[in-house]
């Protein structure tokens, strides 16, 4: 009795396997609407030269060289000068013992002086990279807006960065797909100077 139920459960399964794919092979060869692949129109950007050779680039470093160096040197000059002070007190504190307990208020101011100094300095580093961040924005937005319109006008459909961290990407790539050129021209006439927002 169990082998012809064991077997009965075999051909049920074996003919519901061949029905479903007999059946089943119509449905994989239907047909739908199927979406054309578009050709691909492709190009590519040296966008580690574009950040070297672009204008707008060239002059934000040295924008960036100019403020750190000012800024480095006001205060370096305000150290220096707090500097002094404190060898100052700490010559009449080891010359005059008995002076150095009315030197404790001069000791405060400078070391109040030394916080505010701190403090200026943070936010001022704050206030330069926040600037400094905003034209790198600037000119990032510049670029890919650039690389869009250049696309658009050429019909290329991808464009490829052909750097990673100043390491070439690209290969092998004929002349006519580098658009580096062109973006280079259009960004220094688009964007030849940048300012720190007032």
């Amino acid at each position: 009795m169990r082998t012809i139920l064991k077997t009965s459960i075999s051909i049920a399964l074996v003919a519901l396997i061949g029905a479903g794919i007999y059946y089943g092979k119509g449905l994989l060869n239907y047909s739908s609407s199927v979406i054309p692949v578009p050709h691909a129109q492709i190009a590519f950007v040296n966008l580690s030269r574009v950040n070297t050779e672009a204008q707008a680039v060239k002059q934000f470093k040295e924008l960036i060289e100019r403020q750190y160096k000012n800024f480095h040197e006001e205060i370096l000059g305000q150290e220096k000068r707090l500097q002094a002070e404190y060898e100052k007190i700490h010559y009449l504190e080891k010359n005059n013992p008995e002076g150095a307990k009315d030197l404790k208020s001069k000791k405060d101011e400078l070391d109040r002086q030394v916080s505010e100094l701190d403090k200026i300095l943070r936010s001022r580093k704050e206030s330069l990279n926040k600037n400094f961040g905003h034209i790198q924005e600037e000119i990032e937005h510049t670029i890919r807006e650039i690389v869009n319109n250049v696309a658009k006008r050429r019909g290329l459909n991808l464009v490829f960065n052909a750097t990673i961290l100043d390491a070439s990407v690209v290969l092998y790539g004929g002349s006519e797909l580098d658009i580096t050129d062109e973006v280079l021209r259009e960004l220094n006439h688009k964007l030849p100077t940048v300012h720190l927002p007032s």
